[in-house]
């Protein structure tokens, strides 16, 4: 049964530590309890001797557990941004670290009450590197993480909530395959393909005329003072365009399909264009704007 919301941001509130005994923890505590019955019923000194040992030994194991924890100190966290229902990236770097054996849970848990559990890939002295599955696209916010662990002895699981201020913006999810889209073609500024060769490039070069200041050939400005112009087929670049207008009917397989394309046009050095009803994106085609992109379909 889950808590009210408002009573799991009771125990939030302050990074106090959290202890409950494991199924061993229970049993142990369960044992030493009825042996504390049998030794007073009976009145037997060394039952009861052999009790009270135990339950010392237990009282030790249970102040090393907490002081295990508190002897963890968090310095910061990185969480990358990804598309839905896939891995995302997240590293938690540590301040202070206990002797071993460690084997920390991590949990970001949200302000609703909602916890997305941390999977671990490696965990060094440093730092502790996992993935985390969000299943929907969007900007999430994170106001907690749990830490939590049974260890030194396994006999109590202990946890501690710390506060912290982390958003990821998690990308529409992909498509298994690439869906066909248009592209046409752009002409880029400049730019020209020479239809003769030789050893002197200025063989596919002619003298500069008003009007053609694009085609100037600033490498041979540079090298001999002459204006030129070069000569030849111009080349041409594959561009797609990308629109947001009016998504009503199967918005989020549309949107999915849009990331997919993009991400193909990525990979294959394709300029692309996004344009939204408010503003429009590029041409462009390298990670800092594919990212910029995916960032604005994650929050339309």
């Amino acid at each position: 049964m889950k808590l009210p919301i408002w009573v799991l941001n009771q125990f939030k509130k302050k990074s106090r530590i959290y202890i409950i005994p494991t199924r061993m923890g229970g049993y142990l505590n369960g044992l030493i309890f009825l042996m504390f019955l049998l030794a007073v019923g009976y009145n037997n000194n060394l039952l009861l001797i052999f009790t009270l040992l135990l339950f010392g030994f237990n009282l030790i194991w249970l102040i090393q557990t907490h002081l295990h924890l508190n002897h963890l100190k968090m310095e910061s966290i990185l969480m990358d941004n990804g598309h839905a229902s896939e891995p995302i990236f997240t590293t938690v770097f540590w301040k202070k670290i206990p002797d071993g054996p460690h084997e920390w849970e991590l949990s970001f848990e949200q302000q609703n009450g909602d916890s997305h559990k941390v999977k671990c890939i490696n965990h060094q002295e440093s730092r502790y590197e996992g993935t985390i599955i969000l299943p929907n696209r969007g900007v999430w916010k994170f106001s907690h993480i749990r830490i939590k662990t049974k260890k030194p002895f396994g006999l109590y699981s202990v946890w501690i909530y710390y506060k912290v201020n982390l958003t990821c913006f998690v990308y529409p999810e992909k498509l298994k395959t690439v869906p066909p889209f248009e592209k046409n073609h752009s002409f880029i500024e400049g730019e020209n393909q020479g239809v003769q060769i030789g050893s002197h490039d200025v063989w596919n070069l002619s003298p500069y005329q008003d009007g053609e200041s694009r085609k100037i050939s600033w490498k041979h400005y540079a090298r001999s003072g002459e204006l030129v112009i070069k000569e030849g087929q111009e080349l041409t670049k594959s561009m797609a365009h990308f629109k947001l207008h009016g998504l009503q009917n199967n918005k989020e397989f549309t949107l999915s399909k849009i990331a997919t394309q993009m991400i193909q046009c990525h990979r294959t050095d394709i300029a692309f264009t996004l344009e939204t009803s408010t503003k429009k994106f590029g041409p462009g085609s390298d990670q800092k704007y594919l990212s910029d992109c995916l960032k604005e379909l994650s929050q339309c």
